[in-house]
């Protein structure tokens, strides 16, 4: 008896979800962050490119180049979305598998026609 007047005095869900919801102001700090960081990635990645010696035209026509940055859009928005609590966990999660699996399978394509 006593486990059940533990539980008629939990909050109830709809309670707790609002409480665990994060405020405008560091929902737009989270974005801020995702964004510097991205902007990081690609000033570094260019500086390899420029470094490589890789022709620059070469790099933004490939396929790899739009895979790439889709993958790293769609994390960041992921990110994000989940840490300012608008994803739910189960969803984060398939969103996080599928990008994974489309990376290794690109990957064991490769592999395989070579």
């Amino acid at each position: 008896m006593s486990g059940m007047n533990f539980l008629a005095g939990a909050v109830p869900p709809t309670q707790a979800l609002e409480a665990a919801q994060l405020s405008a102001a560091y929902i737009f700090k989270l974005s801020i962050l995702a964004t510097v960081g991205l902007v990081l990635m690609w000033v570094m990645f260019w500086w390899v490119v420029s470094r490589s010696k890789e022709n620059i035209r070469d790099v933004l026509l490939s396929a790899g180049f739009f895979r790439s940055v889709a993958v790293m859009g769609v994390l960041a928005a992921t990110a994000v979305l989940s840490l300012a609590g608008r994803l739910e966990g189960n969803i984060t999660g398939a969103i996080l598998s599928g990008i994974v699996g489309y990376v290794l399978g690109q990957l064991s394509g490769k592999e395989s026609r070579t």
